[in-house]
């Protein structure tokens, strides 16, 4: 009788080390799953806040070729700004989606911050401030490849 006890709580106890070992596995196999999931969103956010912030710095720069030409604002030039700042908006708001860490969106939020001061600096400013803004955009994609690939 005691040999049998002692069979099935073996048994028992295989059982439970068995499905412990299962839980843990698949706990560890759903946080890869998820680390992979943020990275890869990670990894499509920055780009498109990168490529926003170009194309919003493009329409920048032809206001300010097209001031420089004395040629007027035109509804189409004003809708192309305003487009262009919208996308480096709605870029930077599924980059908060993507992450938490502070420090790289501090240098996004940098990035778009100096990108959106390029319209209205005056003309003997506009180097310095171009030079800030490639600037801050080259930190934001030094920082955002360190995230992706760590």
């Amino acid at each position: 009788m005691t040999a049998t006890l002692i069979a099935v709580l073996g048994t028992l106890a295989g059982t439970v080390v068995a499905g412990f070992m299962q839980h843990l596995t698949a706990t560890r196999t759903a946080r890869t799953a998820t680390t992979e999931q943020r990275r890869k969103a990670l990894a499509e956010a920055i780009p498109a806040l990168l490529a926003a912030l170009v194309g919003h710095r493009e329409q920048q720069y032809l206001k300010i070729v097209a001031r420089r030409d004395g040629q007027a604002d035109t509804v189409e030039a004003r809708q192309s700004r305003y487009a262009a700042r919208s996308a480096v908006t709605s870029a930077m708001d599924t980059l908060f989606m993507a992450t938490r860490d502070s420090d790289l969106l501090a240098l996004a939020q940098e990035a778009v911050d100096t990108a959106m001061a390029l319209g209205d600096v005056p003309a003997d400013e506009l180097d310095a401030a171009g030079l800030r803004a490639r600037k801050a955009h080259t930190a934001l994609r030094t920082a955002g490849a360190r995230h992706v690939y760590a």
